[in-house]
């Protein structure tokens, strides 16, 4: 099981498709993974209101997620050889 305590990032990926390209990878190679997928255009605690202000007209809804992949970190070096 992964957990906050034992996890390590190993990759941020701007789109969905990478992600899941990713994912398939580290799932086929039997490594366990946690995805976690954030929206760019949500306002944070240091710049709120930003969505507000600026809007969201014209952005491609594509380019306002990323989403980290998070592996174990005993796993860190085989899910980086697998990716390779």
């Amino acid at each position: 099981m992964i957990s906050i305590f034992n996890r390590c990032e190993l990759t941020v990926c701007p789109t969905l498709e990478q992600s899941q390209k990713l994912s398939a990878a580290l799932e086929q190679a039997g490594i366990e993974y946690h995805v976690a997928s954030r929206s760019r255009t949500s306002p944070s605690v240091f710049a709120a209101g930003t969505r507000e202000r600026s809007g969201t007209f014209g952005q491609s809804v594509a380019d306002s997620w990323t989403y980290t992949i998070y592996v174990r970190r005993e796993d860190l070096e085989r899910a980086r050889a697998c990716l390779r």
